[in-house]
């Protein structure tokens, strides 16, 4: 990977790990207990990543929360920008990758992560109304209008049809830029056909489709 991709990938994992640690703990979610940014901390250590006959060092991470939080204490949409402005400047200053271009990786990592969250619970609408009730707001880096949810329907080969909701990118993890890489299913850089088609294709395929 280049330097931005890397910016890109580490940003959205990292976003996706930590909003998912806060809606884990959840009983449901209209009524999330959102801690502040400063109690959200990542404990650094190093791990072997083995691949074949090639092994690696690589820094990973564990998401912990501080504190017990009141529900309702900190705002979700201001909490979210809070926590990630200073990673998103960091990464912007030592890849080159714009802020802009960062940001938009951030919400699909919280969309993403609503959607799993609602889907755990069998419930993907509550999470997608989560999501939107984060993203939506117009006062936050987070808020782009490309991404978004939609529902794709396919017939699987013993004649059952089956839907399924997923996430819309509104940015770009630039993982096609790498050696052997391509856009994702879900890229922003795809039209929605060929992203639908593919998407497609694997709901009527894969073996615990409901």
């Amino acid at each position: 990977m280049d330097e931005r991709t890397a910016a890109a990938v580490l940003l959205g994992g990292v976003s996706a790990e930590v909003i998912a640690a806060i809606l884990t703990g959840a009983p449901d979610l209209a009524g999330i207990a959102w801690p502040k940014a400063s109690e959200v901390h990542l404990d650094l250590a190093w791990a072997t990543w083995v691949e074949g006959a090639t092994s690696t060092p690589v820094l990973t991470y564990r998401v912990e929360i501080a504190g017990s939080p009141d529900a309702g204490r900190s705002n979700a949409a201001t909490m979210i920008a809070e926590l990630h402005g200073p990673l998103v400047a960091a990464l912007a200053k030592a890849s080159g990758l714009g802020a802009r271009a960062l940001w938009r990786i951030v919400t699909d990592s919280v969309a993403q992560a609503c959607l799993e969250a609602g889907r755990r619970r069998g419930d993907a609408v509550a999470g997608m109304a989560l999501a939107r009730g984060i993203l939506d707001d117009r006062t936050t880096p987070l808020f782009n209008r490309q991404w978004g949810f939609f529902e794709v329907e396919a017939r699987r080969p013993d004649g059952r049809c089956v839907r399924e909701w997923f996430r819309a990118r509104g940015g770009c993890c630039r993982y096609y830029t790498t050696a052997g890489g391509a856009t994702c299913s879900t890229c922003v850089l795809r039209d929605p056909a060929s992203r639908d088609t593919i998407l497609r294709d694997w709901l009527a395929t894969r073996p615990e489709a409901a």
